[in-house]
């Protein structure tokens, strides 16, 4: 009998793949939930804003952007590579 090793996946393999699918989860609801309620908030403010001549007002579009994220809060492990990117 051979054993092949090559299909052999180690624990931290499986975690890795863990915090991955994870991490994936939590960037789809977001997704999800921005296409849903903040993007329309902010389509309507840049229409108001453009059709009365005035800067647009995103307070409303900020404040939904903030409660997704706390909804869906990404991995500590993405949230940190996520603070080093900006």
């Amino acid at each position: 009998m051979n054993i092949d090793f090559s299909q052999m996946i180690t624990a931290e393999q499986q975690q890795e793949d863990r915090k991955n699918a994870e991490l994936e989860a939590a960037l789809n609801a977001r997704r999800t939930a921005y296409l849903a309620e903040s993007d329309p908030l902010r389509l309507e403010a840049d229409y108001d804003a453009l059709s009365q001549g005035l800067e647009p007002d995103y307070t409303a579009w900020l404040a939904s952007v903030a409660a997704i994220k706390a909804r869906y809060p990404l991995p500590v492990s993405a949230e940190a590579s996520e603070s080093n990117e900006t």
